[in-house]
This record gives C-alpha cells, structure tokens and sequence, in this order.
C-alpha cells in the first residue's frame, strides 16, 4: 500500500518533485513498523500465498470461519493457526484430524524457519522471508490481489499520466532463492506476486520502460535461467488487463537467446491475425456478424461500442478487407506522440526526433486504420483527425505539405460518446464523421453458450505457448465459469485459462486452478430451512467424501506411500487407488512428484 505523505501529494498533482522521491527512498532505509513474510501453499493443484504482518494471526483450514480457506479434504475445517510475532512465525495445531507437521515431526506449537517444511494434512507450504525480518520489501501477495491492486495502479496512472510497470518473471522448478535475492531491488510501494509456482509478478509504479529493464538485469544478472516478460502502461497498453495479456505474451516469447522480452510500443500492431478467432454462437453476435460481413464489402466508417475485453479488436479484423492493416490504442500512447504516431513528423520536429518518421494513416494507405479507444483521443488530435476524414489528407508534424492518404477508418469505444459530446469531451462533428454505422459487441456475461467454445480455443492456445499436453477442463470447473459474471469480458476469461494452465501443467483445469472469485462460485450445501433431516443428508454427503479421504491417506502413510500395499489394504484395484487419490489431492509432496508414482 501506498503509506507515504509523498502519496498525497501525488494524488492531488499527479506528479512527484525531486524531494518527495527523495523521502520515498528515505523510507526504504527507515525502520517499519511492521515486518512482513510470505507462506507459500501448495493445496492439490491450488498454489496460495498468504502474507503475515507483525503481531497477526490467521487460521488455514477447509471451511468458515477459517481465514485462509482450502479447498482440501485432508484438512480440517479450523486446521492451524499461523502467527508472526516478534519476526518468527508460528504454527499451532488446532486439534486437526490429519495434524501439522513441519519437517515430517507432528507440532502443536513450533516455530517454523524458512528453510523447513511444513505440512497440514497434505498440503504443503514453504516459509519465504524477503531479506531479514526487518525488511521494508512488500511481501508475496495471492495473485488475486495483486490483480486488484494492479487495476488500481493502471487506473491512477492513466488518470495522472504516469507510468507503470508489470513485470512476468519465471525459472524452471519452484520458487528459491533467486526471488529473495531479486526482492531486494524492491522500493516500499512496489509489489510482489504469485502469478504460478515457478513465476512472479511484479509491479513497479512510477517506472518507464527504461527503469524496468533495468530493474530486471540488475535482478536477473545472477541466474541466466529467468526469463521476463514485461509490458510498460502507456507505452504499451491503456489498462489492468492489456498490460496482464503483453507481458505475458512477451515471457512466452523469452528463450535462451534473449531472456528479456518486452512488449511492441502502441502503434506497432501487425497486420496478421491477432490468434483470436471470432467465436460466434449466441444469436445476437451471429446478428452482429452477419452486418459485418456486408460492412467488410463497404469502405464507411465504422463505430464499434463494447465493453472492454469484449473483442472490439476481433471485429475490427473481421471489418476490414484490403491493404494493409494498423491498429491504434488512442489511450496507449503519451497525448504529446498521438498526432506524431497518426500522422508522422519530420526531423527536428520536436526534440528526439532525428529523422523523418511515416505515420500510421500513411502507412496504411489503401487499407484501414482501427482506431482502439478513440474516446481518449485529446482535443487537438480530434481536430486534426476530422480534417483527415473530411479532407483525406494528412501534414506530417513540422511540415505543411499535405499528403493524400486513401483510409477507411474504423473507431472503437467503451465510453458513451455522446454523453462526452455534451461534456465537451468530444466532437460532436467527429462523432458524426466516425458513426456512419454503429455496431455493439454483447458482454460475454449475455453470451455464455460461447465460453465453452472459448475455453477450448484458449487452452489450445495456451497448450502450444506453454509446451504442455493440457488435456481440458472438468466439467464442474466449466459450469463456474458459465455463472460468472466477467466484468472484463473476454479478456478476463483467456487471462483466467491461460494462468490455470501454467498452475495446471500437464492435465485438466480443475476448480482449483481458477481464480478465487470464480472458485468463491461453487455452490455450497444449502444451509436448512429448519429441516433437520434435510440437513443430516448434505453433511452426510460431504462428511463421507472427507472420510474417504482420510482413510486413503492413513493407508498411505502405513504403507510408507507404497501405492501397491496401499491399495490392497483398502481392498482396491491400484487403478481406483490412484484415481481416488487424484479427486483427493492425495501426494506425497503436494509441490513435486510423488516418487511412487
């Protein structure tokens, strides 16, 4: 969190002076009040990091009203309680069924030191101490919260004009001491995530492309084997979301012979296919889709509304027919570079600018432009783009000959222009000029017969960009992804699939593997409308599984994890066995293959 008085004053200009960057490195050095340390959890195919802070205490179990919940049946429901105090973290048992151990030694209390193991039930968990106990360095957060935490920072950036970093990070095998190591080129506000067992996500407020890449040599310089990703807002992207799919796709791109990829500055999209291809099924896009192909034979412009992460973009491509293609995110892009990025400058133009420079509408002559949030186009690029569509011509900045440029131009928006037309935040004649058709893409919370038709592709997708062999997604993981509500549309949903792969590796998505918004979902046994009998048959059902569950484990454990004796204790074919303890979760380390296997 933001806990500086250099904060205040950057919330209410928008910019930080010499002297308050001076205080926010001054706090690094300075005592906190509070240290913090992160527990890494590794519940079936669940991975979880939970923070502790100076004097709190937090219960791990399998149901309310414990703290950090799991979904594991070898837990009880109020299993153990963590807490840090005085710098060391400890753990007590609260008289589980299955115990807790650290290092394989049952406890009822014992502290618990990084370099140990501990296990509840059969989950598994790794203390991860950033520095010394002292240190000012953010801890681990779950990735859920480093999501929400990241949308605030994009929104804060965008509003002030400021930049911000995400950085992917990842090396073969689990977490170790390369991130305590990387951890302490952290500054106070900065922040640390979970992104996969094997990968970190960082975030770096205040931080220009430039400053990130340095940050990651200077934290990557001691292990050849990291590969980064890394996506700079607004250089690359406009939003939470945008920045998430860049780095990702930049750490795909990683390899040996360049571990650092970064995102294409905004402009630069090719004309080839985004790899995202329509999926339509619900009635209103096939609608959609049906005016599309007629448009795609026109060249009139074309206005597309939709939420954002809806496919506007996809649409878009469906739109255009010949020549070339350039794609423009209007809030990726500094407000000082828009009309340089559309329309080109010549040498010495401006400062920085040591050659001619052809611009976008130039470049796409015969073809089309995709203007992507063309409500954050600023007043004076909106002037100069309606002289381009009355007059079809262009004056690249700093010259005053004028260029014809034959463009059919296709706009995007997810805010109400016309509300913004009243506001004086947009031309009403570039309104006109861009709405000579209007198109609205449905949310995908009105098209859910479509999200198991994009789960496939997106796993597909995923499968090939991981290198695993992925083989699907239960149907119970499937039917929560129906009932969610995606307020980030489509875009949310291929970021929730393509992180259950990473987590999920080599086979099927399972609810575990989804977000914790998603797996909140799940329907629980209802609770009875005074019904006792009612109530006995659902707590039954799951008291049931739960014994199973245990009762696996016991012969498990008597066997020495011997699956072959195991399973003729219990009286079942190895092949049962084996499934039963896949639906439980059961390994012998829930982060590392079980040698037995």
């Amino acid at each position: 969190m933001f806990l500086s008085m250099a904060d205040d004053r950057m919330l209410k200009t928008g910019r930080l002076s010499d002297a308050e960057m001076d205080e926010i490195r001054a706090l690094k050095a300075k005592k906190p009040d509070s240290a913090r340390v992160s527990l890494i959890l590794y519940a079936r195919s669940e991975i979880r990091a939970v923070s502790l802070a100076e004097g709190e205490s937090l219960v791990i179990g399998r149901g309310a009203p414990a703290d950090i919940i799991l979904r594991d049946g070898s837990l009880s429901r109020q299993h153990a309680r963590l807490e840090l105090k005085q710098g060391q973290v400890w753990v007590e048992d609260l008289d589980s069924t299955n115990g807790s151990c650290i290092d394989g030694d049952p406890i009822e209390r014992a502290p618990l030191q990084p370099d140990a193991e501990l296990t509840l039930g059969t989950v598994s968990a790794h203390l991860h101490i950033l520095g010394d106990a002292s240190s000012s360095n953010p801890g681990l957060e779950n990735h859920e919260h480093f999501v929400r935490r990241l949308e605030a920072e994009a929104a804060r950036a965008r509003t002030f004009g400021r930049s911000l970093a995400l950085i992917l990070l990842r090396q073969p095998g689990h977490l170790g001491g390369w991130f305590t190591s990387m951890a302490k080129n952290l500054r106070p506000f900065d922040l640390a995530g979970l992104y996969a067992s094997n990968t970190v996500e960082i975030l770096l407020p205040e931080c220009d492309q430039a400053q990130a890449l340095s940050f990651v040599e200077k934290s990557s310089k001691a292990d050849q084997s990291l590969r980064c990703g890394l996506a700079v807002l607004p250089a690359h992207a406009s939003s939470a979301g945008e920045l998430m799919d860049l780095a990702r796709e930049a750490l795909q791109q990683a390899d040996a012979a360049q571990t650092i990829r970064s995102a294409k500055p905004a402009g630069e999209t090719p004309a080839a296919s985004s790899g995202t291809r329509p999926i339509i099924q619900n009635p209103a896009m096939l609608k959609l889709f049906d005016r599309v192909a007629k448009l795609a034979k026109s060249k009139i412009p074309v206005l597309i509304f939709g939420e954002t992460g809806t496919g506007k973009e996809v649409v878009a491509r469906a739109i255009h027919s010949t020549g070339p293609l350039r794609i423009v995110n209007c809030g990726a892009i500094p407000p000082q570079l828009i009309e340089s990025t559309l329309f080109g400058h010549e040498k010495g133009a401006f400062t920085g600018a040591e050659h001619r420079q052809v611009g976008v509408f130039e470049a796409a002559s015969g073809g089309t432009v995709f203007l992507d949030e063309i409500g954050e186009l600023p007043a004076q690029a909106q002037a100069a783009l309606l002289r381009v569509l009355e007059n079809k011509v262009i004056c690249r900045v700093g010259s005053n000959d004028e260029i014809e440029v034959a463009v059919r131009v296709l706009a995007a928006t997810h805010q109400d222009l016309g509300q913004m037309v009243k506001t004086g935040e947009f031309r009403e004649d570039l309104l006109y000029r861009l709405n000579a058709m209007t198109l609205e893409i449905p949310p995908l919370r009105e098209r859910t017969e479509e999200i198991q038709a994009f789960v496939e592709h997106f796993i597909e997708q995923a499968r090939q960009a991981e290198e695993c062999t992925i083989c699907g997604i239960e149907e119970e993981a499937l039917d929560l992804l129906k009932k969610h509500e995606w307020p980030g549309n489509v875009r949310e949903l291929k970021n929730a699939i393509e992180r259950a792969v990473v987590l999920t590796g080599d086979k099927q998505i399972t609810v575990d593997d989804l977000p914790e918004a998603i797996q909140q979902l799940e329907s629980e046994p209802a609770s009875p409308p005074r019904s006792p009998s009612h109530s006995e048959e659902i707590n039954l059902k799951a008291e049931l599984t739960r014994h199973e569950g245990q009762l696996i484990l016991e012969a498990l454990k008597a066997a020495d994890w011997d699956r072959k004796n195991a399973a003729k204790t219990l009286g079942l074919p190895l092949r049962t066995l084996a499934h039963k303890m896949r639906i439980h979760g059961i390994k012998r380390l829930s982060y590392e293959q079980d040698p037995k296997a």
